[in-house]
């Protein structure tokens, strides 16, 4: 008798470890964390719950849980469970399977934090999160080859002419600031949508395995333009789309026209003025959370667009013009990329030898 209540006890005690994965503000998670809520109130279940937006040691926990069970990259996302040796992926699945499996991996343990467990997983010591901060220097080095690229600096001008030449000098002024913070929002925007994404999906290590490879590929195509300018390919706005690109710019007439052609030529710009930004983004999506993510792209994005602010306030107060300055940059046009050559491909060794 005492044996059956002993068994009955242990039967009692022995809890089914869930390990739910999820993201603050991600919709699907949301779905899913009623359920989840209710199964912390039972005795039978123990729920162990990491959040990846804001914990990069849990990002790091979700991709050990991925390959050990093998989960197809299709499939890499949250909300996620994992039970035993099952594993739930989706919100859909999740609120129809969930019940089910507990049951078919009844008594399964948790693994031990920052010890070797029956899955092989390996996860961390503590429940606080460590801050992977970028070097502000690599920053700030990816945002001047940005800054420096001859597209933006050039689609300015054009802007700015149009309306100086109009005889319009307050409101070339009020354009240009316009027209800066349009692209300032925009590459914001598209930076955080993609670092999202890189999160979300699980591509992230994936993809920061070839920036490195990314950055010394851009760099080879600057310092190509220095010694061999024109040759096969140039790293700015493709040609044939420059007439189409000054034709909507001199339609302009005002800060509001300027603001809207903002977003507009971020379309044109991309294709020369992505490739240090994809880098800056890859990194930041393997090494940072989401809350050092965010000031690190408004970082960026002011020394990006500070070229365009310095060159509008000179011209506005007459310190240049738009003859001066498009004589400068055709001048220095070589010396520009040599200068993005040597730093992308410089930022890319580094990453490639591990440094970075």
């Amino acid at each position: 008798m005492l044996l059956l209540l002993a068994s009955f006890a242990y039967a009692q005690d022995e809890k089914t470890c869930v390990y739910f994965f999820y993201g603050n503000g991600c919709p699907h998670c949301a779905r899913v964390e009623p359920l989840i809520n209710q199964l912390t109130q039972r005795a039978d279940v123990e729920v162990k719950q990491f959040e990846i937006y804001y914990d990069r040691d849990n990002v790091n926990l979700l991709q050990q849980y991925f390959n050990d069970y093998n989960v197809p990259e299709n499939q890499r996302g949250i909300p996620v469970v994992f039970i035993g040796n099952t594993y739930l992926s989706g919100d859909t699945p999740i609120l129809d399977e969930l019940e089910k499996t507990i049951k078919n991996e009844k008594g399964a343990v948790c693994p031990v934090l920052g010890q070797d467990n029956k899955t092989g997983i390996s996860g961390p010591t503590s429940p606080t999160s460590q801050v992977h901060a970028l070097s502000i220097m690599t920053v700030i080095g990816a945002a001047i080859v940005d800054s420096i690229n001859p597209c933006a600096i050039a689609v300015l001008l054009i802007l700015l002419g149009t309306l100086l030449s109009a005889g319009h000098r307050k409101r070339a002024l009020k354009s240009g600031i316009a027209f800066i913070v349009s692209i300032y929002i925009v590459y914001f925007l598209f930076g955080l949508g993609i670092f999202q994404a890189l999160r979300i999906s699980g591509l992230s290590l994936w993809f920061y395995k070839i920036i490195g490879v990314l950055a010394i590929l851009i760099g080879l195509a600057n310092l190509k333009d220095y010694f061999w300018y024109g040759k096969i390919f140039v790293t700015e706005i493709p040609r044939r789309w420059r007439p189409t690109l000054k034709k909507m710019l001199k339609h302009v007439t005002s800060p509001a026209g300027a603001f809207v052609m903002g977003f507009v030529v971020c379309l044109f710009e991309l294709p020369c003025t992505g490739g240090p930004y994809l880098f800056v983004l890859g990194l930041l999506a393997e090494k940072a959370t989401e809350i050092v993510a965010i000031p690190t792209l408004l970082l960026y994005n002011i020394f990006f667009v500070l070229p365009l602010v310095i060159i509008t306030l000179f011209i506005f107060i007459g310190r240049t013009s738009i003859e001066k300055t498009e004589s400068w940059k055709d001048k220095n046009l070589r010396v520009l990329h040599l200068i993005a050559g040597i730093i992308m491909l410089a930022l890319g060794l580094l990453v490639v030898t591990g440094i970075l």
